[in-house]
């Protein structure tokens, strides 16, 4: 335990020292480069020698304060880079690239831009500064935002190829499984089918980057993976959240319970009378007692104990009282009595059992 604490902790140091040196790199350079440029480059990526942290701002609200439009703040941003790779002392950051360039190489030449942030800057006021020289380095390119995919910076052309094989492999094994599948199961899942589809061996490096920018398959709060529309995955309302819960607890609850262990598991503030009523309405959901609800896919039907009663019997003919009592409590959560006194709806043959 201590050991892996102290892998960490050197990880940790290591990029606080990387990024401590890049900083003080980086502010050099700017102090160097025009008063103009020097200012928007500094506003545009929240970098600015002298200060710890500051705001990055767009080029539309540069313009403004300067009067200019925001294709003459670009140009400005573009003659800044280019003044700033033409200084004396950019080759001493040259020896930055190569670090940031290994560790996104070593992780399949692809990595989401937010954690690529946050593992190689562990500390926010660094981060901008990682940014600036992603924007620097010719090995770098940037991928925005899509409807498939995080933002994301590579190294290898090809990694946003084997990403989208990678995950559309996984999406159609969990199609399949239609199930919520552990994170190692999903390296091996994604590895044996990549063996199959590519002829080699990705390491779980490469695998775990190419889902974490994927937005088709999420981690939900309990460290499970699935495609990200599933409810059980990215829950979208209390309603999809009680479905969450429900199925990670295996069991059926009051709706005030829910309401607390969504507070407790998914830190969700949740009205219990609120979720009440969006349980009642929906379908998904049956109320197996007062108060308290199971999920329709576990068996469980709409009606009142007496309802119940003439299903079972209708399914298994006739039954004596306790086969009832069995049968009913597998669908409600009440009392014998209340069962016994709802058999009297319902004919008692001769034989001491009852059928409809």
């Amino acid at each position: 335990m201590f050991s892996g604490a102290k892998v960490v902790f050197s990880k940790i140091n290591k990029n606080m020292f990387y990024m401590v040196n890049y900083k003080k790199a980086v502010d050099k350079i700017l102090k160097d480069i025009p008063e103009r440029s020097q200012d928007i480059l500094s506003r545009r990526f929240g970098v600015s020698a002298g200060i710890t942290s500051q705001k990055k701002e767009t080029l539309e609200e540069i313009g403004k304060d300067y009067g200019i439009t925001r294709e003459r703040v670009r140009q400005i941003e573009n003659k800044g880079v280019e003044t700033f790779q033409n200084s004396p002392k950019f080759s001493k950051i040259q020896k930055f690239f190569s670090q940031i360039k290994d560790y996104i190489d070593e992780n399949g030449g692809l990595k989401r831009e937010n954690i690529l942030e946050s593992s190689l800057s562990p500390e926010p006021k660094y981060q901008p500064y990682l940014l600036f020289l992603l924007r620097l380095g010719d090995d770098f390119f940037y991928q925005p935002n899509s409807l498939s995919f995080y933002p994301f910076w590579r190294t290898k052309e090809e990694a946003p190829k084997f990403a989208n094989q990678v995950n559309n492999a996984l999406i159609k094994l969990m199609n399949k499984e239609k199930r919520l599948l552990e994170k190692d199961e999903l390296l091996e899942m994604a590895s044996d089918e990549m063996l199959k589809i590519l002829k080699i061996e990705l390491p779980k490096e490469h695998i775990i980057s190419y889902i974490e920018a994927t937005k088709k398959i999420e981690e939900n709060p309990f460290g499970e993976y699935g495609i990200s529309s599933w409810p059980e995955v990215t829950p979208r309302g209390v309603r999809d959240e009680a479905y969450l819960i429900l199925k990670k607890q295996e069991e059926p609850f009051h709706f005030k319970k829910l309401a607390e262990l969504i507070k407790e598991k998914l830190s969700r503030q949740v009205q219990a009378n609120t979720l009440h009523n969006e349980l009642i309405k929906n379908k998904k959901f049956v109320l197996v007692g007062r108060g308290t609800y199971g999920l329709r896919e576990w068996g469980y039907n709409d009606g009142t104990v007496k309802d119940v009663v003439r299903e079972i019997l209708k399914t298994n003919g006739e039954l004596s009282k306790a086969e009832i009592i069995k049968e009913v409590k597998k669908q409600r959560l009440v009392k014998d009595t209340t069962i016994v006194l709802n058999l009297q709806y319902f004919k008692k043959t001769h034989e001491d059992k009852y059928t409809l």
